[in-house]
């Protein structure tokens, strides 16, 4: 069986688990049953106890998307020199790299009906927090390897110069079209805005390339509060001086906590 069969495999094999409430049933003796040596008076002055309400579900990335009622097609960018096939079918990318926690949802939409596109196969990478990306560790912040063939949907790719995969992974679309992961929020490296990665294929095409892109505030609320992006100070770009700057890859974000919420639709053609 070839690599790229049972890679298609592990995607049909996906799919999001929803968690059923159990409900403890009570039994309550009736109002003015009288209980052997007991008066009917002290039954019935007897509490009753109530089974406590479930807590609320905590905020999640993809709740950020029920607001997005309308699609504008995502700007395409270039992918740049850190983009290879890691070959990672996995939601959460962290792998332990230090950072304020981020939750991502993207929905996949066909344009111009916004309709939702399922089994689309999306590609997530990022630089860190100090802006380094996993397999080109030695090379200047930014700067990726050296070209090397292409990847399975024929894009160029370059070559990593070392075994790290950490936050790059790949993810299929569900019935709404949407994908999750669970990464850290990025740093920052020169003549760049804050920015995410990413690449949508169906079948055996590639439909988008595209960078994502946080508000200029959030990013500065997280790098001045936060270690270890408080090591890297000196951030010298902002989204309105950023060349592949695009508002339909502004991200819509939310602070839960210590970690951070952002989601955006992604349309397509």
């Amino acid at each position: 069986m070839s690599a790229e069969f049972e890679r298609r495999g592990l995607l049909r094999a996906g799919g999001l688990l929803t968690l059923a409430a159990v409900l403890d049933a009570c039994s309550i003796t009736p109002r003015g049953t009288t209980v052997a040596g007991t008066s009917s008076k002290a039954a019935t002055s007897a509490p009753t106890v109530s089974s406590p309400q479930p807590p609320p579900p905590a905020p999640a990335a993809v709740d950020l998307l029920s607001n997005q009622r309308t699609c504008a097609l995502t700007k395409a960018t270039i992918a740049g020199p850190t983009w290879f096939d890691a070959h990672d079918v996995r939601s959460d990318i962290r792998d332990g790299r230090p950072g304020v926690p981020l939750e991502l949802a993207f929905r996949v939409a066909h344009l111009p009906n916004c309709a939702p596109v399922a089994r689309a196969v999306v590609d997530l990478w990022q630089c860190d927090a100090l802006g380094v990306y996993s397999g080109f560790a030695d090379a200047a912040p930014g700067d990726g390897g050296s070209p090397d063939g292409r990847d399975r949907y024929g894009d160029k790719q370059s070559a990593p110069t070392d075994a790290d995969r950490w936050l790059r992974g790949t993810q299929v679309s569900d019935a709404h079209g949407v994908v999750r992961f669970s990464t850290i929020y990025p740093g920052w490296y020169p003549t760049r805005t804050v920015h995410l990665h990413l690449k949508v294929h169906l079948a055996e095409k590639t439909v988008l390339t595209t960078q994502l892109f946080f508000d200029d505030t959030v990013s500065d609320r997280v790098f001045a509060g936060h270690d270890p992006y408080r090591q890297h100070p000196g951030r010298d770009t902002r989204n309105d001086r950023d060349p592949f700057y695009s508002p339909t890859a502004l991200l819509t974000t939310a602070p839960d906590g210590d970690r951070w919420l952002a989601a955006l639709t992604l349309g397509v053609l």
